[in-house]
C-alpha cells in the first residue's frame, strides 16, 4: 500500500453527489448537455443522462475518471445492480448499484 502512494497511485475517486458526475460528463464530452445522473451506492460510478438521448458512464480509472457514452452497451440487472461491457476491449465491465433504478436505466441503454 505504501509503495502504491509513493508511485503516486492513490485510492480510487468517489462522488460527492450526482451534480458531480453531470459536471465531469459535461467537461469530458463534446455539446453533452446532463438532465439526470444515478449514482452507484458506492459513489463510484454513474450513469449520466444528456438531452440528447445518450447516456455517459462515469467511472474511476486509478485515482482519476473516464468517461464512456453508453448507448447500445450489453447492459443486464441482478437485483438492483446494473452490469455494463462497452465494445472496448481495455474496458472492464461496469457494476453500478442503482438499487429499484437499475432496470430503468438498463432500458434507455
Amino acid at each position: 500500500m505504501l509503495f502504491a502512494r509513493a508511485m503516486g497511485f492513490a485510492r480510487a475517486p468517489e462522488l460527492a453527489d450526482a451534480g458531480q458526475a453531470q459536471r465531469i460528463a459535461a467537461e469530458a464530452l463534446h455539446d453533452f448537455r446532463p438532465v439526470e445522473a444515478a449514482l452507484s451506492g458506492d459513489r463510484r460510478g454513474a450513469l449520466v443522462a444528456a438531452t440528447d438521448g445518450r447516456v455517459a458512464l462515469v467511472r474511476p480509472f486509478g485515482d482519476r475518471w473516464v468517461v464512456r457514452i453508453v448507448n447500445g452497451a450489453a447492459a443486464t440487472v441482478d437485483g438492483g445492480t446494473l452490469r455494463l461491457q462497452v465494445a472496448e476491449a481495455m474496458f472492464p465491465p461496469a457494476l453500478l448499484d442503482l438499487g429499484p433504478a437499475a432496470t430503468g436505466w438498463a432500458r434507455r441503454l
